[in-house]
């Protein structure tokens, strides 16, 4: 694992101050790094320090404060159970989902072919962005593109390749306008990738150029 979000996302992170999909994505990241787990571990030491030296002011007497805690009502709900693992099928392979991601297993649409060789199903979680499972089969190169927005990119099982390295299994990427790649696996190794695209990305080479006539641009 080479490749971690940066430590602007970490902080905004630990802070609570990301949107959803993105703390949703760098949570899936953490959950299998135990490098970022520290670092996390640090900021939100650091978040609960300056919260416990900040200057509050109250009008709340102690007594006040007691009566309004017991006059809560109790939650008779049930402990959570503990989250179990769970699994999806693509192009004949069976794959075990990060926890933070199997609870919205249901949630997970019908797999969408590209010539048998890539697969994609949305992930109903969001309306500003589309979230993403994209599984490339092996010896396979998807065309060049860029972004109109921003992707991002966790890598879930084996591995990809472009322009600017060679990706496994946690690495998390985000890649924007500036960008131009062509991801491709080699022979032999599949990939299965968590995406999350904010605008239409935008093909620069090739006959799949004709995909930016529709809507300027292509979601997987």
């Amino acid at each position: 694992m080479s490749y971690h979000p940066q430590d602007q996302l970490l902080q905004a992170y630990a802070q609570g101050t990301l949107d959803d999909v993105s703390a949703f994505t760098v949570a899936t990241h953490i959950e299998g790094c135990p490098k970022c787990q520290r670092a996390v571990a640090l900021l939100e030491a650091q978040c609960g320090d300056a919260l416990c030296t900040a200057e509050v002011e109250s009008h709340d007497t102690m007594q006040a404060m007691f009566d309004q805690i017991v006059s809560l009502e109790q939650n008779d709900e049930p402990i959570r159970p503990q989250r179990q693992p769970s699994y999806i099928e693509v192009n004949g392979k069976s794959f075990r989902l990060p926890l933070s991601l199997s609870r919205f297993r249901d949630r997970v649409g019908e797999w969408k072919s590209y010539g048998g060789k890539v697969f994609s199903a949305s992930i109903d979680i969001s309306h500003d962005s589309r979230v993403s499972l994209m599984y490339i089969a092996e010896n396979v190169s998807i065309p060049q593109h860029t972004h109109k927005g921003l992707e991002s990119t966790l890598v879930l099982h084996g591995g990809f390749s472009d322009e600017d390295g060679h990706y496994e299994a946690g690495d998390f990427l985000l890649k924007d306008a500036s960008v131009k790649h062509s991801p491709m696996t080699k022979q032999g190794e599949d990939c299965l990738c968590l995406t999350v695209l904010t605008e239409p990305m935008i093909f620069t080479q090739g006959v799949a150029r004709v995909f930016n006539l529709f809507g300027k641009g292509m979601y997987p």
